[in-house]
């Protein structure tokens, strides 16, 4: 039973954000009850209120409306209002007298009390639509403490921001149909309410592209299911639902004012009422003005300034009331597509309703508290930090965004999701099915990617292998495919110490890129590099090594910008050469260089300049040439001042006299 129960919370807590549980005592509520499953897959009764509180506190990721029948025992109802998961409690009794309405009044999440069954069930679908739509997914980013791209990585908020643009862009690509992969997992997991299984009965038949907006909005199992997904990031599900993003998304382009000539001032407002918990009001809005706002769903917002009043209400204890005032300017509206869908939304044009489709960024303006309601100024904009452009441009690079297939950029980003199960799978399932040599190498290479992210480099071994073997086998030995998939299987050979073969495959590649008539001089640099790390740090060939890297910097220099990371790179571990060789004034001499190169350049990584000042400090205390190691950590210093590292660098750790200690402790 334990197991049984354990599965029905994690299948409740995967799909909606909302669970109705109803205490009911004796009476009737066949009928009410399935008017409500038609809109909600979550609905639990119960007769007994210890079981039915047990259940409510094992609820853990839900919010939870109680709906309370033939119970005339305030306990319950004061216990009800201690359980933070309940949101709303509603009381449907047979006359009012049935209730002290002295006590009901003084708990305040007693939303209302209901002799009409059809009442209460209009009240509850307004609820549940009202909370789905408080369940919108967003960062904020700090513009000005945004990190630079380099190997130390990003913070969360950079990731998520990244992975929620890269997402849509991904989806968009894809050009399969997945309707009937999506119909096949709905009647998975709505199997066992009949309501939901009529509606996807009705969506097989039915749905068009031409009406992805009205069954968006239409209340069922889509809208549900799409902006959780989209909003915690949950791949599988967005895999399934490829088509119908895409679909909805070009709707939205086809309406937006732009492309459908509507006659609009060229500047307007939208709103929208929103309820957002303190804690993340605090966290992420109240003290960010001036920051950049990615929505990851699809953002719902009226026309309307009276309708959003409604949604947001007041705000309380628990919870901030928020009004989004979005100014529009339609000179900024190319990359974040929106439209009026009165004609072709499922409630007509009751709402007034203007949808934003995914990943839309907004920069914050005022943020203002007027009457317990906070007032949050928003500016649809087109204009992206610069610093976040390369963040962006990078990840894309990781990612191969440029494939054809956009099958290889979505594992790939799955993987940096920490989906990598999830990534693996798919490559699997294409592998298997894929006729052209020339994809199934890229999958097999995809996959060998997945394996080293999800630290399995064996398996990344025997997948880069595969990758080779494959193309091997359809082209000349001398291909310039061939130099990508030899410098891949090296990798995965050094990861599993197979230093030797590593070597080998490397200089295979150098090999056929250099007998190419367009040979690709970075990636050649790069196998020198790498040639140069083995020979240094497993072999101890320090002689060898710095061979390996000269030949890397040389090529660099001429083919990479200034000051480029990489070249950062080769020039330190030729300054870690000297240094093992005792040749100190080499070792300075190159890190010289290296900094004369990157004060050049205003773009250089700071990060990367802060290590390298106190890589050349560390060599002039050894040559006991104090004052210039002094020059050189005051350098450090100022520049982890104003460019902390995305990872959290302690703050002992950009004091000055930390690292005069650091260096010269006896």
């Amino acid at each position: 039973m334990a197991s049984k129960e354990a599965k029905i919370l994690q299948r409740r807590e995967y799909i909606e954000n909302v669970a109705v549980v109803w205490l009911n005592n004796g009476i009737n509520m066949k009928e009410p009850i399935e008017q409500l499953r038609a809109i909600s897959n979550d609905i639990e009764v119960f007769d007994d209120a210890d079981d039915c509180i047990d259940y409510i506190t094992n609820l853990r990721t839900v919010r939870i409306i109680l709906i309370i029948s033939n119970m005339t025992n305030p306990c319950i109802f004061t216990l009800a209002q201690d359980l933070s998961a309940i949101f709303a409690v509603y009381i449907l009794c047979l006359s009012n007298e049935e209730i002290e309405k002295d006590w009901s009044q003084s708990i305040r999440k007693i939303k209302g009390i209901y002799t009409d069954t059809d009442q209460l069930v209009s009240r509850i679908k307004f609820d549940l639509r009202r909370i789905e739509d408080e369940h919108f997914g967003f960062e904020v980013l700090e513009t000005m403490n945004i990190t630079y791209p380099s190997s130390r990585g990003y913070n969360k908020q950079e990731c998520t921001f990244m992975h929620s643009q890269l997402l849509k862009e991904v989806f968009l690509r894809f050009e399969d149909d997945s309707t009937a992969e999506l119909i096949s997992y709905c009647r998975t997991i709505y199997a066992n309410n009949s309501s939901y299984l009529a509606i996807i009965n009705e969506f097989e038949r039915q749905y068009d592209k031409s009406r992805a907006i009205w069954w968006y909005t239409k209340e069922c199992f889509l809208y549900k299911l799409l902006n959780k997904a989209l909003r915690t990031q949950q791949v599988e599900i967005l895999y399934y639902m490829r088509t119908f993003i895409r679909h909805l998304h070009e709707q939205l382009v086809q309406l937006s004012p732009e492309d459908n000539h509507v006659h609009l001032a060229p500047t307007f407002k939208l709103y929208r009422g929103q309820r957002m918990s303190i804690r993340e009001f605090d966290l992420k809005l109240k003290n960010n003005e001036g920051g950049l706002l990615s929505v990851s769903n699809f953002f719902s917002t009226s026309t309307n300034p009276g309708m959003a009043l409604i949604y947001a209400g007041e705000s309380d204890r628990e919870e901030a009331a928020i009004i989004f005032n979005i100014a529009i300017d339609l000179n900024h509206a190319k990359n974040n597509p929106f439209a009026c869908i009165e004609r072709f939304s499922y409630f007509g044009d009751v709402e007034g309703e203007w949808l934003f489709s995914m990943g839309t960024v907004f920069r914050i303006g005022a943020i203002e508290l007027t009457d317990k309601t906070w007032y949050v100024c928003l500016k649809l904009t087109d204009d992206r930090d610069e610093t976040l452009g390369r963040l962006t441009i990078h990840m894309s690079k990781i990612i191969q965004l440029q494939r054809p297939n956009p099958l290889v950029p979505l594992c790939r980003l799955f993987a940096r999701m920490d989906e990598c199960g999830k990534a693996i799978e798919l490559c699997k399932k294409h592998i298997k099915s894929e006729n052209d040599w020339e994809m199934r190498a890229t999958l097999y290479d995809t996959l060998a990617w997945t394996n080293a992210e999800d630290e399995d480099d064996v398996s990344a071994l025997e997948n880069h292998q595969r990758a080779l073997n494959t193309i091997a086998e359809h082209v000349d030995a001398n291909d310039p495919l061939l130099a990508y998939y030899h410098s891949n299987v090296a990798i995965s050979c050094t990861a599993v110490n197979q230093y030797q073969q590593a070597i080998e495959h490397y200089k295979r590649a150098i090999q056929i890129e250099m007998n190419t008539s367009q040979p690709d001089y970075t990636n050649i640099a790069y196998c020198y590099e790498s040639t140069g790390n083995i020979l240094q740090y497993s072999f101890s060939d320090y002689n060898e090594a710095l061979i390996y890297y000269e030949r890397a910097l040389e090529l660099m220099l001429i083919h990479l910008p200034l000051a480029h990371p990489d070249t950062t790179s080769v020039y330190n571990e030729i300054a870690n050469v000297y240094e093992k060789l005792n040749e100190f004034d080499k070792a300075s001499s190159v890190l010289q260089s290296c900094i004369e190169q990157m004060e050049k350049n205003s773009e250089c990584d700071p990060h990367d300049f802060a290590h390298t000042c106190e890589h050349i400090a560390e060599i002039y205390k050894k040559q006991k040439k104090f004052d210039e190691a002094a020059v050189m950590l005051n350098k450090c210093h100022t520049i982890r001042a104003v460019y902390p590292s995305s990872k959290g660098l302690d703050l002992e750790n950009t004091d000055v006299n930390y690292l005069f200690r650091k260096l010269f402790a006896t």
